[in-house]
């Protein structure tokens, strides 16, 4: 069952949570219970597992929406009652309605066979769309030239708040250029970040070009 909530970014809540049957070909339909079981491992009182639930998942829905050509661009367990999967795609030229949708399906049917939680779950699939919030540093890097908002938890160049453009970004951290000043900021100082996206720039810009 899927539900489109909202249109930017695109958005949909996949109740799972039931058994589910799977339409796939059989080949695709081993591997996946290869990989369940790899995931599953550790479970019921056997080794314990190495990774926790969502390197799990990432691991499992990479190798699933690579065949898709898309990109799992972020992935996140979230809820300590009813557990919430919260899942973004991603590719080159961005993610469509229809697209989403069916990734919505796909995913909802490993989770069903995989049924990672004791209690009941949902999934969250969306798209990036104009503004995002920014949690790996991949996701800075593919942000360069944006507008950003940064919170920091110390304060960098006199301030936590910095809002200004992404200028560069590495494994260690990146550079805003607020008011003429670059601030540099690693990403273990950072309360929260995302980008933005003005109307008012946009229309300015589109006039002026026209």
């Amino acid at each position: 069952m899927c539900y489109k909530v909202g249109a930017q970014p695109a958005f949909f809540i996949v109740e799972t949570g039931w058994p589910a049957y799977s339409t796939a070909p059989e080949a695709r339909h081993a591997a996946i219970t290869h990989q369940m079981e790899t995931l599953t491992s550790g479970r019921a009182g056997g080794s314990k597992p190495t990774m926790t639930i969502e390197e799990r998942l990432e691991d499992l829905f990479e190798q699933h929406l690579a065949g898709q050509g898309l990109e799992l661009d972020y992935l996140q367990v979230a809820g300590r009652g009813p557990r919430i999967v919260r899942v973004i795609v991603d590719r080159d030229g961005g993610v469509g309605v229809d697209q989403l949708a069916a990734v919505s399906r796909s995913l909802s049917r490993q989770l069903d066979r995989l049924d990672p939680f004791d209690g009941s779950y949902s999934l969250e699939v969306s798209s990036p769309g104009l503004e995002r919030t920014l949690h790996l540093p991949r996701h800075f890097s593919k942000s360069i030239g944006r507008d950003v908002t940064i919170k920091t938890d110390v304060e960098v160049a006199g301030s936590r708040h910095h809002r200004g453009v992404l200028e560069a970004a590495d494994s260690d951290g990146f550079a805003v250029r607020v008011d003429g000043e670059t601030r540099l900021i690693g990403y273990g100082q950072v309360r929260s970040a995302r980008t933005r996206f003005e109307w008012n720039k946009q229309a300015r810009a589109t006039r002026k070009s026209g």
